[in-house]
């Protein structure tokens, strides 16, 4: 088989999805939550308005996470609608995420064994569970502890600070989504030693080279300087490795 005709197959395979990926990307940038009166009552329903669930999304994000003293502004004409656009399509891969990683396992079986199947049905809500944790955790401390370490040095010299939205949309995005990524390690290291591509005491062998370049990563993604966010993110990070290498382990012993 060619390798037109197998990318032909993977798209037809995860078809379903980006057809739901686009409609749900469309609905999000298009519709919003108003508040309507039906029969009397007050309902909150997804009608077609600027203020869309994109621009109500990043109005949280903006309270959430832009400090008080810091303005955003907008430095060219389609940052805004950039940033909605973006925001839309974010949100409409996440809600469809669950179906992705379903398609991706199907156009996988023919080439798995039965129980490599079952690993990989069985990972797919933990996958998940992981990616929402590291997102979450992302938002709700680690974004806020950079700001909150970074800006007092320009207001304490009486300085005026601004954030462009492009910088700040792309900034708080880039660390969520990076942070939900390394969050999937221990699956990772589950799936790869379950069905036997790497061993589960290659994981505790060399457990101090991993967290080393844990350690590099996580000075690299986070842009504060003085290590406080770094140790915040790599400290979850090093417990999610040697929970990988339990479950590897204890996983690998009962396959056998």
């Amino acid at each position: 088989m060619t390798l037109i005709e197998e990318l032909k197959i993977f798209v037809k395979t995860i078809l379903h999805w980006i057809y739901s990926f686009i409609g749900f990307s469309l609905f999000f940038f298009i519709f919003g939550l108003k508040k309507v009166i039906f029969f009397g009552k007050n309902l909150f329903l997804p009608i077609p308005s600027e203020d869309s669930f994109s621009v109500q999304v990043f109005n949280r994000i903006r309270i959430d996470l832009l400090p008080k003293d810091v303005q955003l502004i907008v430095t060219n004409p389609m940052s805004a609608f950039l940033t909605q656009l973006l925001l839309a399509i974010l949100l409409g891969f996440l809600f469809t995420f669950p179906l992705f990683l379903y398609r991706l396992i199907i156009y996988l079986q023919p080439a798995l064994r039965p129980h490599e199947k079952r690993a990989l049905m069985w990972s797919l809500l933990p996958l998940v569970f992981l990616f929402i944790l590291g997102s979450i955790f992302s938002y709700l401390f680690l974004i806020p502890a950079t700001f909150d370490i970074l800006y007092p040095y320009a207001t304490s010299m009486g300085i005026v600070p601004f954030f462009s939205l492009d910088e700040f949309i792309y900034y708080v995005l880039l660390l969520i989504v990076a942070s939900g990524i390394m969050f999937l390690l221990p699956i990772f290291m589950v799936l790869l030693s379950f069905i036997g591509i790497i061993k589960a005491e290659f994981w505790i062998n060399h457990w101090k080279g991993s967290l080393l370049f844990f350690l590099i990563v996580c000075a690299i993604i986070t842009p504060d300087q003085t290590g406080i966010t770094m140790v915040m993110l790599f400290l979850p990070l090093a417990l999610l490795y040697f929970i990988g290498y339990y479950f590897a382990n204890k996983l690998s012993r009962s396959n056998y």
